[in-house]
């Protein structure tokens, strides 16, 4: 019940700031859930009902007083339809401007990753989940795309799902102010090459702990799962969690999507200094 309490205070504080940042408007939000290739259940529609992890936002938006639109239709991403948004939620995954697809949703036009990026940069907010860093890969060889260069990180790879440690190197950022310091927490753990260093600010590590000597992947520095950035006159956090469905049910990842929400649209100091020479040194 306390938590409960609790988070009903903090959605009244974000609708407060939002609703401020937005000259009174309703927070609008647009969450976007095409996926080109590999699906996730969490967003998968099934009977034509809202996916998992919509209905958790749907419930958390409500609770904000805040209008959330759901979609698999890439083409929403243009310049004319980002103006209706106050932050853009992506757990995507794949080229999202090649037609068809896993889930068969309309392609992104041939513009939509660079509107993304100019809404972005002129004050819009951004957040990713999970997969939203195994979308718009970089090419073999070659330079990292736009779109993660914005993200932070690129998805390369996971292991067999196991119970890690996130450890919050940044307690004080109001993202992480519900997230406990050492969280145990069994997920499907992502890897990420191209890590933006010069540009993210790192708020958690994943540590494998045991993991280390079980899965050979693993067996590498705690490094980074959530972190946050600014990006022009914009904000993004990214939160490299969210495959399982019981992630999405417990109380503490629901409630860091609150808090994330409430810090991309303060107006006060983003707090997002670049860190990762700090807290994930290169070896």
């Amino acid at each position: 019940m306390k938590k409960f309490v609790l988070f009903v205070a903090l959605a009244a504080i974000v609708l407060t700031t939002a609703a401020d940042a937005a000259e009174g408007d309703v927070l609008r939000l647009l969450f976007l859930t095409k996926s080109q290739g590999f699906e996730h259940s969490v967003i998968a529609e099934k009977d034509a009902k809202p996916s998992w992890a919509a209905r958790v936002l749907k419930r958390l938006a409500d609770d904000m007083g805040a209008e959330l639109t759901c979609t698999k239709d890439a083409g929403m991403i243009n310049a004319e339809g980002l103006a209706d948004y106050d932050i853009v939620l992506f757990y995507t995954q794949g080229d999202l401007t090649q037609a068809g697809g896993r889930d068969g949703a309309p392609a992104m036009d041939e513009h939509g990753v660079s509107d993304l990026l100019a809404w972005i940069e002129a004050g819009g907010r951004f957040m990713g989940f999970h997969s939203a860093s195994d979308t718009f890969h970089s090419p073999k060889g070659g330079p990292v795309t736009p779109y993660l260069e914005m993200v932070g990180g690129e998805f390369c790879g996971h292991g067999q799902q196991f119970e890690g440690v996130l450890r919050v190197v940044d307690p004080d950022h109001p993202t992480m102010a519900h997230i406990p310091e050492t969280w145990r927490v069994r997920e499907e753990w992502y890897c990420f090459d191209n890590i933006n260093r010069e540009k993210i600010h790192v708020l958690a590590l994943l540590d494998p702990a045991e993991e280390r000597t079980k899965q050979e992947m693993y067996n590498i520095p705690a490094y980074p799962m959530i972190w946050c950035r600014e990006y022009g006159k914009g904000r993004v956090y990214f939160n490299g969690m969210g495959h399982r469905e019981d992630v999405w049910m417990n109380d503490v990842f629901k409630q860091s999507i609150v808090d994330a929400i409430d810090w991309l649209m303060n107006d006060g100091p983003a707090l997002a200094e670049p860190n990762c020479d700090k807290v994930f040194p290169q070896p």
